[in-house]
């Protein structure tokens, strides 16, 4: 018989497409239907292993071992498509969604959003990446069939951006993409 290894909490319905695993923490994200982004830091199950109750963790069972998540984060209006991590914080990361918007987070500041872009594009985003060499870079890829690149430093609170970048030679919807 199979048994996971851990089994992330948190999320309220599906969450099948958005998982992203940050470069510089033991943390996990996931975006779901939920509408919510979750983060996980797996940094906590391994501590709660050395922390016991009666010589068992208040986070696992025998049958089941579960993580609570370390924060849930709502701000989508649909589906979460897919997360990302910052390429230099596992404090900052964004998501994008069925709703056409690309959410810019940092846990540092809550769990609402810090910049919410409403109609980065014409259709759903499925896919967003940040640029490893510049950090104020962030890819985003459509069902419109476009790739847009957008800079952080232009995105406003008010949810207006354009891109400085738009690719629109796609013949197809957009489902991955890497910067």
């Amino acid at each position: 018989m199979s048994c996971p290894d851990l089994i992330l909490t948190g999320h309220k319905e599906n969450a099948e497409f958005a998982l992203a695993m940050c470069p510089t923490e033991p943390f996990v994200l996931s975006g779901g239907q939920d509408k919510s982004v979750v983060l996980w830091s797996i940094q906590d199950y391994i501590t709660s292993l050395g922390s016991t109750e009666s010589g068992r963790s208040s986070l696992i069972t025998k049958d089941s071992p579960k993580l609570a998540p370390r924060g849930v984060f709502e701000g989508h209006d649909a589906t979460v498509e897919d997360v990302q991590f910052c390429p230099s914080s596992a404090q900052e990361f964004c998501s994008v969604g069925d709703d056409s918007c690309l959410i810019l987070w940092d846990v540092r500041s809550g769990n609402a959003p810090v910049v919410k872009v409403e109609k980065a594009h014409d259709d759903d985003i499925h896919c967003v990446d940040w640029n490893a060499q510049d950090v104020n870079l962030i890819l985003t890829g459509s069902a419109d069939r476009t790739v847009r690149l957008f800079d952080r430093r232009n995105l406003t609170a008010g949810g207006v951006a354009s891109p400085i970048l738009k690719f629109g030679a796609h013949t197809a919807p957009l489902y991955s993409i890497q910067a």
